[in-house]
This record gives C-alpha cells, structure tokens and sequence, in this order.
C-alpha cells in the first residue's frame, strides 16, 4: 500500500479473545482511509489468534483497510510494540492497545493536524470507563495551548499509548521501546517522543478511551519496589532533556523540583530509602534555589525527622549560600 498519508496502527495483544473484537470494530469504524493496521501477537494462548483470522477474513482486504497479523513467542507489549514498528509502511503512527477503543474520527482530526500544523507529535484528549460497569471514570483534556513538555515536568501530560500519535520519523529518531520495564514503559517512550518532538501540539477533544479494572497486576506492579525505581527512572530521563528546551520557565522547573522531593519523602516512608536519595540526587541536577520546603523534605529523606528549628536553619542559610 503506497500513500503518503496512510496511518499504520500498531495492536500488540495477549490472550484477548473475549475483548479483542470490540477494539477492532472501533477501528473498522474510522471515517479516515487508508490504514494499515498490524496486530503483534505476543504469544497468546488462547483463542486470539482465531478469533483475529475470523474478523480479519470479514473486515480485511477492503477499502483500503489493510490487516497484517504477526506471532511471536511472549516477550511482553514493548517487544510486540517494537516488532510492529518494523513493519510499519505509514507517515503516521498510533499505538493502540486490544482493550481500548478508538472514537471514529480520531484518525481524520489526527490527519487533518498533523498535515496543517507540520507536528510530528499530536496528544489528545482521553477518557477510561470500567471494565465491567462500562461507566466513564475519569476524563483528561489534550492542552493545545501549553507546552507539552513542560506539562510532562509538572506531571500533567498523563502519557500513555493511547493518547499520542507520532509521525514515523519521531519514531525512527527516538529508537525501540524499553523492552525491560515491566511498568510505566508507556510513559518513558511517549516522554521520550514529546520531548525530542520538533513541534509537539495538542487536540483538546476526546478521541479514545481506555479501558479500567481489568487486572490488578498492573496496579500491584506500579506499586512495588521495582515499580517505583522505575517511575524514578523515567523523571530522571525527563528532566536529561532539559537540555533540548533551554527556555523552560523556571517555575515549571520548581514544580518538577518539589514533585521529585515528594516522591523522595514518599518512598522513604515506604522503607525505600536508597530509592529516596536517588531522588534527592535528581533534586540536585535541576539547579532550582533551595528553599525551605525542599530543606525539611531532604531532611526527611536523610533523617526521617526534621532537624531542631534552629539548626534546620542554619543548615538552610549555609546549603543556600552555596547554591
């Protein structure tokens, strides 16, 4: 399929028979062609596979909708993420996971921006419903009239696969998704792609829906130990771009100051100390004035305790001398 405005999506899917059909009519349904649609099998050992090869010999094939379907031997979503990448044949790129739905003019909007803007990155709005009730739980706005990195600084860009579409060429620059975080590698590589972007923007309309509740894995995951070290990673690469964007405004850069000290206060509590001087050390790299706050939130972190009034400000005074 030859077109310069063909839109490839790239579906990895695990042992989703029973939800799988639902995310596909979604896609059937764009009012936008053509697309290339290529499902990444990440070892299924169920009926997905069959369930698949039905639809597809129904729906595939036809105006200008094309499936392609590959397996694999389970290596996770980032590896299946990857492995769809390399066959991707469009100027634009969606990542869409197999329980998520896709609202019918997404791809036309997303089209329509990225061909009057010149972007190479667009996030939109996205709303979750419950995975049984159906009910809608949570809404989130694209922001068209901030800057996106900087909302990613003061932890309001809400990354995930759903959200962002990116043009091949970001995704050729930026390289392969992690294949070894076993959580948050949606908000490291969509991190990654919005702060390497030459002109990220924004829709503000809602354009998909995710689903909610369908495993505790997940939320079990983000909340351990390896969970956390991985979310610190990813702050930790977030502000190393900070480099590519010299005119961040500076009280952006506080805030990312002041959320890396919590998460600091928050991970000591958790007995997570080592993981609590890391973000001490990130705290550091930003330069940002030291302030009271940030001196009884280290100390926290080192002590467990604030140190006695008077000492405390001593230490403040001689800390902010050298800064």
């Amino acid at each position: 399929m030859e077109n310069k405005n063909l839109f490839s999506i790239v579906m990895p899917v695990y042992n989703r028979e029973n939800l799988i059909e639902e995310s596909l009519v979604s896609l059937k349904k764009q009012s936008y062609r053509p697309i290339q649609l290529i499902i990444v099998d990440d070892g299924s050992n169920d009926n997905t596979k069959e369930t698949v090869k039905r639809w597809s010999d129904i729906n595939g094939e036809r105006n200008n909708f094309i499936i392609e379907y590959f397996y694999q031997k389970n290596a996770g979503p980032s590896a299946a993420r990857n492995k769809g990448l390399a066959h991707v044949k469009g100027k634009y790129i969606q990542f869409f996971d197999s329980d998520d739905i896709m609202h019918e003019d997404r791809l036309a909007k997303l089209i329509k921006t990225f061909e009057k803007t010149g972007a190479d990155f667009i996030q939109t709005g996205f709303d979750a419903f419950d995975h049984e009730t159906k009910d809608v739980v949570m809404k989130n706005l694209g922001k068209p009239n901030a800057n996106q990195y900087e909302l990613a600084l003061e932890g309001r860009f809400w990354a995930n696969t759903i959200r962002a579409s990116i043009s091949k060429t970001l995704a050729e620059n930026i390289g392969p998704w992690k294949t070894d975080m076993i959580c948050f590698e949606d908000r490291e590589y969509m991190e990654r792609a919005v702060s390497n972007a030459k002109k990220p923007v924004a829709i503000k309309d809602v354009l998909a829906s995710a689903r909610r509740g369908g495993s505790q894995r997940v939320s079990q995951k983000l909340r351990s130990y390896e969970g956390r070290k991985l979310r610190i990673y990813c702050e930790k690469q977030l502000l190393s771009y900070l480099s590519l964007h010299p005119n961040v405004n500076k009280k952006v850069l506080r805030k990312f100051a002041n959320r890396i000290l919590t998460l600091g206060v928050r991970s000591n509590t958790n007995g997570w100390n080592d993981l609590a001087m890391e973000c001490v050390e990130i705290y550091r790299l930003t330069n940002t004035k030291l302030t009271m706050k940030d001196l009884v939130k280290t100390q926290m972190i080192r002590y467990g305790k604030v140190l006695p009034k008077i000492n405390a400000w001593l230490v403040f005074k001689v800390l902010r001398l050298k800064k």
